[in-house]
């Protein structure tokens, strides 16, 4: 995970307070914009600063001109007992996670597996945090999500499957019911990957910053391999292990297209098309919870434990990384590039929210 060249420190409730204030300017409901300004800055909090702030002025913009429907109706449409599917209705992606994940939450109780579709969404961040919202109810949480068509088929040119991302959260404790779950405390297993060698955003990050792009991680329009990211632009995002990031993104977006009802990557509409696939595991249904948090706490040493190669200072499970950056970045606050500073002044302007960081958050 590279590390963020910081024009400012932020603490996490100011940049949360910010962004659900600018959400609500936006006429996102004042709840709403709470759950998704929370969901949005986790991503920064967790390092992955792909999906976190620097896409609060697209989302805003979007919301504003009308692309993006503020006050959504998002409704179950459809489904089994266990297995539901909700329509969005071109609402905020952030808003659409929290309505899904908690109603497979919901569902997991009653069947100890739950799962939910859902269809005419947007882009919602990160997909580990939906992953990881199960852990507060002692639950194994699953995300995963489409996005634009920008990986080609192993072997071809043009892009027709997004880089769409899968995530899994696994316990390692037990937490009480109902009790506050902070992102540093969770300590889970996780993990949370797009099926692009990098996420999308991160090839913008590189073209903000004037630079190019490292070997490997984008094909230009012609399928061969570029460092320029205005190139790499106009053509697609290498996959992730060659055939199987493919593959695999090719598999799943058709599963979680298809069942929720809706279009293809290649076929969808530029708003409102984007598609969820939340489920729940209740794991108390299937075993002792102590026992299984036991045992994964006990794979997670194991791991970590195991003899560093050379050019490795150590050994890492799946989360460790992120988990490290939450628990630092909720004690120090969190760090933003200039950029994404200068975006939010953007939304400062456009929402007339005021940007009220404290003194380590100031320019």
């Amino acid at each position: 995970m590279e590390k963020v060249r910081a024009a400012a420190t932020v603490p996490w409730s100011d940049m949360v307070d910010f962004t659900a204030e600018a959400f609500a300017a936006t006429g996102v409901p004042p709840a709403d914009a709470r759950k998704a300004a929370e969901a949005l800055v986790d991503a920064d909090l967790h390092g992955t600063v792909t999906h976190g702030l620097k896409n609060l002025r697209n989302y805003v913009a979007a919301l504003l001109d009308g692309r993006m429907n503020p006050r959504p109706n998002m409704r179950d449409v459809g489904g089994a007992p266990a297995a539901r599917i909700i329509s969005a209705d071109n609402g905020l992606g952030h808003v659409a996670g929290h309505v899904g994940m908690e109603r497979a939450i919901e569902l997991a109780r009653e069947y100890g597996v739950g799962t939910v579709f859902v269809r005419d969404s947007n882009h919602y961040g990160a997909s580990g945090y939906w992953a990881r919202l199960p852990m507060k109810h002692n639950m194994i949480g699953f995300a995963f999500t489409t996005a634009s068509a920008r990986v080609a088929p192993w072997g071809g040119k043009e892009g027709i499957v997004g880089n769409n991302p899968p995530a899994w959260a696994v316990p390692s404790r037990v937490v009480q019911p109902d009790s506050e779950l902070l992102a540093p405390d969770a300590e889970s297993m996780f993990l949370d990957i797009a099926l692009s060698v990098v996420a999308g955003n991160r090839l913008d990050i590189y073209k903000r910053r004037g630079e190019n792009i490292p070997a490997g991680w984008a094909l230009d329009k012609d399928g061969e391999p570029t460092l320029d990211p205005l190139a790499a632009n106009e053509g697609t995002y290498a996959p992730v292990g060659d055939y199987k990031g493919s593959g695999m993104a090719i598999v799943l977006a058709a599963i979680t297209s298809f069942l929720a009802g809706a279009a293809f990557d290649d076929q969808r509409a530029p708003t409102g098309s984007t598609n969820h696939w939340f489920a729940a595991y209740d794991i108390r249904q299937f075993g002792d919870p102590d026992k299984f948090a036991s045992e994964v706490r006990g794979v997670r040493e194991r791991v970590q434990s195991n003899p560093p190669r050379r050019g490795f200072d150590r050994v890492l499970a799946p989360g460790d990384l992120e988990n490290e950056n939450a628990r630092n970045y909720q004690r120090d606050g969190i760090p933003y590039e200039q950029f994404t500073l200068d975006d939010l002044d953007w939304v400062a302007e456009h929402t007339g929210v005021p940007m009220r960081f404290s003194s380590n958050g100031k320019r």
